[in-house]
């Protein structure tokens, strides 16, 4: 087989899904007015998304500041600043699954805003990119950070502030 031979064989079998009509392997990007189901859960025309690589409080989660607050009620309110009246675009990540996307705000990376907050944590499973966003919340005692709080993946697994503890 000669050399052109190959790569017309190759092109056809790495385009053959769309030759055939079949759905592109990676799913289109999404732009619209989002709802904010959580601090890192969107849904845009229809379709959910959960923000790359961080981890936010869930709805109905208390974390500990003087008094104890719904903090995933919080950083759901931190996530609906950041989009304000900003069309968001989510770029959904298949081999994170269709649920997870990187999603921007007017150009800003939604997951690096709420880290920065601190209303969200870098989730170093996916990716280690945001990790020196959350040290710097951190070390200036934003979010929550300020207070005391079970990370959401223990909070997830059934670990609770003492304090909420009757």
């Amino acid at each position: 087989m000669r050399l052109w031979d190959c790569l017309l064989m190759l092109w056809v079998l790495s385009a053959g899904p769309a030759l055939a009509g079949e759905p592109a392997e990676r799913p289109e990007s999404v732009t619209g007015q989002p709802e904010v189901l959580a601090g890192d859960l969107i849904e845009i025309e229809g379709r959910r998304f959960r923000l790359y690589a961080i981890d936010a409080p869930e709805p109905g989660q208390r974390c500990l500041l003087k008094k104890l607050y719904d903090c995933g009620e919080v950083a759901r309110s931190a996530l609906l600043d950041l989009t304000a009246g900003i069309p968001v675009t989510c770029a959904p990540l298949p081999a994170e699954g269709a649920e997870v996307a990187r999603c921007e705000a007017a150009g800003y990376d939604l997951s690096e805003g709420m880290v920065y907050t601190g209303w969200a944590l870098a989730d170093r499973k996916m990716s280690e990119h945001y990790l020196p966003f959350q040290r710097e919340a951190e070390a200036r005692n934003h979010g929550l950070w300020r207070g005391r709080f079970v990370r959401p993946w223990d909070w997830r697994r059934g670990r609770r502030l003492p304090e909420e503890t009757p």
